[in-house]
């Protein structure tokens, strides 16, 4: 098997990549399925073992690779990266497998893990499932085993996760068969293929049945706690700012986002915000008639507008498409969603899912409450497509330091959209007259998730003051607001990351002398990695 990790030209950093090597030859075979996904063939069609045994050694896979790259020499500018984002990796996935075990008092990691092995594939594929079939099919087969494993492994879990792992298998157990419908006719025996795809829907169901029963331990076993979670803030984040900072400036931005939007508002009558929005919303309706064509000319003349040319530059032979959710994944999706391709796949197209739920209402009114739900669609498009999630990625795709595409910090990757969605409406791309009411409303939800990450971590909020917190004060539903909470509750740092992210890519553009474009070109080119690895003195991004 060819060496994967290969330094760059005249990298000093030899030793590193050779450890990556090593840690990932033996990660991936614990996993394939995550090797799978980042594109690398010879892993497809494999579901690994999931037996405590085998998140043992991946815990002392950890342990054993952590302190050998401690031990290097920390190097200079992409050898310095490379390594510091590598410790980042492993710092941080010992401990979500030894400090807070996730195997352990999280159901969904086994339940999501099983599915999203096979929901990978189908996405990827969905316009030519015939390839993937047999790897499909070998996947399936693996799931009941892999589930049975996953009982062993849970340790008095999360009382919220494992109420949404029940939810969340039974939904998978549907989707197995919807998808059945899809590969049984292409399979080379439809009788097994079948008979795969029942046995892995009703282990599904097993394992719901399974957790309702589970003794479950302390509600709030989701928080990681104040120093684990400012430990996450320097190895997610690269941040040495501590919680309570970091809150300060969450409530700060609260503020300033609010008195904006507040001015904003007032240009169009004495309303709030969210009033203006709700009537702008149920009155809206897609121009070219159809949600998928409009999606298509939003996102074609994003790409093509001339102020476009001046935020950045477009990779050769980057392409994207702009597809329809195929039914049988329609529940799967939200309104709008990215699928980006592997940091290995050989093409490095980009699919731009639209999921139209209006095509299959009961009624109008039905009918016209989807279509609202794609009401600012160009800030949508921005931050999925050009020149958001997809350039982004295709350009970290193409890192010269293949390590380096392994690594996406939130901090990064949401903090760049957000730059984009502003961006366009600054640069005028997006010209509608509510387009800056939309940004901003949304700018606050996302300073309010400050607030929340911080306080569900550090123990200073409940899950249902979370939810009430957004109920209040960004004017969720209920149910919105509970799985945004939901969400918020398993991935420490990464709420908080999108419009902190934001505000330090326009204090990093203010402190510089280059043009736009450059900037935002010399931005992307490091991949996505916390800012400060990479402006360690906070001044200007360094040219390469």
């Amino acid at each position: 098997m060819p060496v994967l990790f290969h330094p760059p030209p005249h990298s000093r950093a030899r030793q590193l990549h050779a450890a990556a090597e090593t840690y990932f030859r033996a990660a991936w075979k614990l996993a394939p399925q995550e090797a799978a996904e980042l594109g690398l063939v010879q892993y497809r069609g494999k579901l690994g073992p999931n037996d405590p045994g085998s998140h043992r050694d991946r815990i002392r896979l950890f342990e054993q690779t952590l302190p050998l790259i401690e031990d290097l020499p920390p190097g200079e500018g992409d050898d310095w990266t490379d390594r510091r984002a590598f410790l980042a990796f492993l710092r941080t996935g010992l401990f979500f497998t030894r400090d807070h075990p996730r195997w352990q008092i999280d159901p969904q990691t086994h339940s999501s893990t099983a599915v999203n092995a096979v929901f990978h594939f189908l996405v990827r594929h969905a316009e030519d499932l015939r390839a993937v079939t047999p790897d499909i099919l070998s996947l399936v087969a693996g799931i009941p085993r892999f589930l049975d494993e996953g009982r062993a492994c849970l340790r008095r879990p999360v009382p919220l996760w494992t109420r949404l792992a029940v939810r969340s298998s039974t939904h998978a157990a549907t989707f197995l068969e919807q998808a059945a419908a899809q590969i049984i006719p292409l399979a080379e025996s439809p009788a097994r293929a079948k008979r795969l795809f029942t046995a892995a829907a009703s282990a599904f169901r097993a394992y719901a049945r399974h957790l309702q029963k589970i003794r479950t331990g302390p509600a709030n076993g989701f928080s990681v706690g104040r120093a684990n979670f400012e430990f996450l803030l320097r190895e997610r984040m690269g941040t040495d700012a501590s919680a309570a900072e970091l809150l300060a400036e969450g409530r700060r931005l609260v503020a300033t986002v609010s008195d904006e939007l507040r001015r904003e508002a007032a240009k169009f009558g004495r309303r709030p915000a969210d009033e203006i929005l709700g009537r702008l919303r149920d009155e809206w309706t897609p121009s070219a008639g159809d949600l998928l064509a409009e999606y298509r000319t939003v996102t074609e003349a994003i790409k093509k507008h001339p102020a476009t040319a001046g935020l950045v530059g477009l990779p050769r032979g980057e392409k994207l498409k702009v597809l329809p959710v195929p039914d049988f994944l329609r529940e799967q999706f939200p309104t709008a969603a990215y699928s980006a391709p592997g940091p290995f796949d050989a093409d490095q197209t980009g699919i731009f899912w639209v999921n139209d739920l209006s095509k299959h209402a009961k009624s109008e009114t039905e009918r016209r409450a989807e279509i609202a739900q794609h009401f600012g669609l160009e800030l949508t498009c921005a931050h999925e497509a050009y020149p958001g999630h997809h350039l982004q990625f295709v350009v970290q795709n193409g890192h010269p330091s293949r390590l380096r595409r392994m690594f996406s910090h939130a901090i990064f990757y949401e903090g760049w959209t957000l730059w984009c969605e502003k961006l366009c409406i600054d640069q005028k791309i997006y010209r509608a007259p509510h387009a800056r009411l939309i940004q901003l409303h949304d700018a606050l939800w996302r300073a309010h998730r400050i607030i929340v990450d911080i306080g569900l971590h550090t123990g200073g909020m409940t899950h249902a003051a979370a939810i009430r917190h957004l109920v209040t004060n960004v004017g969720f539903t209920k149910a919105r607001a509970a799985a945004d909470v939901n969400w918020y509750t398993s991935a420490p740092t990464v709420p908080m990351s999108y419009l902190l992210g934001r505000e330090k890519v326009a204090s990093l553009f203010a402190a510089q002398h280059d043009s736009l474009r450059n900037f935002n070109d010399q931005l992307l080119s490091h991949g996505a990695v916390p800012f400060a690895w990479f402006d360690r003195e906070n001044r200007p991004v360094a040219k390469r």
